[in-house]
């Protein structure tokens, strides 16, 4: 979906979201006559649409920054936080204040998507073009208003349940729904788009949007988080005998590549494009500080870089190299990064990296600013694993362990014996996760939050746990561990109530 009219994006925003800005509930008065001028035509109707698209390509939600670093790596300790900002290392040393920035940003930002998804889907639904035009529209809506609404529960637990578009004359002191109550949302908003929406696109234009397999994959993570096994094999069945997806084979670097994206492993991602002025700064954010310009660009920044232990925790060959293909993705000193040729030296310029290592994931040829590489959400791996994760809490361990080895295998890694307890299982998908994901929005703090494995991981790997005063913090011993519902979304809405163990 790379070629979107951001001129219809612009006017459609102007429209229905100017009059009391996008913030914490993503409140706004309407013009009715005007909304309802708007919604005629399908080229309305999918500018509309790209509207909700746009908001995956803020900072603050699916571009792999504060979801992927600051939460997924940072927390977990397996990303190093290079800036050392101040709600950064609030983070990363498990102090969550409500007064957080980035948590405030992703829950706004979270709002914003359901708001433009819930306009989308009542006005769309009264509009006088086909029904199979707006089933396609409103299948896409629902799909992404559930993907950010599982953003917020498991991030936030329960959080005000908002379907329909409010205006300013609506009562905006809106409690929290129960978390099981944002669960079922999801769910339902899954299911819904499912039936609604393609198996895949026909054409190159629709390639990157919502389908039938990413829903269900969405609804697959729903339903590990709340351990509804049957329901997580059933509908992860579906999508690996849809026979729409598999793991790329030629390399894992080869996955990220900008002129490979949208490829078959890619169930879904957050669309950019240089071409359409929708470009972002992950690979800004990616290259080193200090570098020359031919390899850089004129700005990197560098911001996170994997921390020595968890480059060390790599499977290696008898000599002592590393022997897992995703090391591939990572340049440690002397090394010489295999697209652009630049050797990243011994001794780094301040600010390259602090560890000695830079993750080249999204990195590749420079000029790096206003790069159009997609940012993955779900990749097919992580269908793999998840499907493997329910099938060993069902007893079928043999099974589960075989799906891990794909995942093995593609990493240039022996498989693993499939007779291995049901501990021992989850173990490996762990690690492989562990692996796999580096600097996405799976694979880290989350998954390891949901089994209730985070304090037992940071107790063995992180080098710094004694530092973190884990003892001294309530609400890591919380299962699960939620963040704090932000200061400025109650100074806006009374009607919230803290989590335990925070105040506002």
């Amino acid at each position: 979906m790379k070629p979107i009219n951001n001129f219809l994006i612009f006017i459609f925003l102007i429209l229905t979201f100017s009059s009391c800005g996008d913030d914490f509930l993503s409140l706004s008065s309407k013009d009715t006559v005007t909304e309802s001028a708007f919604f005629i035509t399908q080229e309305d109707a999918y500018s509309a649409l790209a509207g909700v698209y746009a908001t995956l390509q803020n900072e603050a939600t699916f571009t792999n920054v504060r979801n992927a670093a600051d939460i997924e790596w940072a927390i977990t300790g397996d990303l190093y936080e290079m800036d050392r900002s101040a709600n950064r290392i609030e983070l990363h040393s498990l102090r969550f204040p409500a007064s957080n920035t980035i948590l405030r940003d992703i829950y706004q930002n979270s709002y914003l998507g359901i708001s433009r998804a819930n306009v989308v889907v009542d006005k769309i639904s009264k509009s006088p073009i086909s029904q199979e035009t707006k089933d396609q529209i409103i299948g896409q809506a629902l799909s992404i208003r559930g993907l950010y609404y599982y953003n917020l529960v498991h991030f936030f637990g329960g959080v005000p349940l908002i379907t329909t578009p409010l205006s300013a004359s609506d009562d905006l002191q809106l409690p929290r729904n129960s978390a099981e109550e944002v669960w079922d949302q999801v769910e339902k908003d899954m299911i819904d788009a499912s039936s609604l929406l393609p198996i895949k696109w026909d054409n190159d234009i629709d390639k990157g949007r919502v389908t039938k397999t990413s829903a269900w994959g969405f609804l697959v993570k729903a339903f590990l988080w709340r351990e509804k096994w049957d329901d997580a094999i059933i509908y992860s069945e579906k999508i690996v005998s849809s026979g729409q997806h598999s793991l790329i084979e030629t390399g894992f670097r080869d996955i990220f590549r900008e002129e490979n994206e949208n490829n078959a492993e890619m169930v879904f991602s957050t669309q950019f494009s240089t071409l359409q002025g929708e470009q972002n700064n992950l690979v800004a954010r990616t290259a080193p500080r200090g570098a020359p310009s031919k390899y850089t660009g004129p700005a990197a920044w560098s911001n996170f870089v994997p921390n020595r232990h968890w480059v060390n925790a790599m499977e290696k060959n008898t000599d002592n190299t590393i022997k897992d293909d995703r090391y591939s993705v990572i340049l440690s000193p002397t090394e010489i990064h295999p697209e652009n040729g630049y050797q990243l030296p011994d001794v780094h310029p301040a600010g390259m990296t602090k560890t000695g290592y830079i993750v080249t994931k999204y990195w590749f040829m420079p000029p790096i600013q206003n790069s159009g590489i997609n940012a993955p959400i779900l990749r097919y791996s992580e269908v793999l694993l998840n499907y493997a994760e329910a099938l060993n809490e069902k007893g079928k361990s043999d099974d589960a362990m075989r799906l891990v080895n794909q995942v093995r295998i593609r990493a240039k890694l022996e498989p693993k014996s499939v007779n291995l307890s049901k501990e021992l299982v989850l173990d490996a998908i762990f690690e492989e996760r562990r692996f796999e994901f580096i600097w996405e929005p799976t694979g880290g703090f989350n998954d390891l939050n949901r089994r209730g494995r985070f304090i037992e991981f940071i107790k063995k790997n992180r080098p710094d746990f004694l530092e973190l005063g884990i003892d001294a913090k309530p609400w890591l011993h919380t299962k699960p561990i939620l963040f704090p519902i932000p200061t400025e979304a109650w100074t806006k809405n009374r009607a919230l109530v803290q989590n335990p163990h925070y105040t506002f």
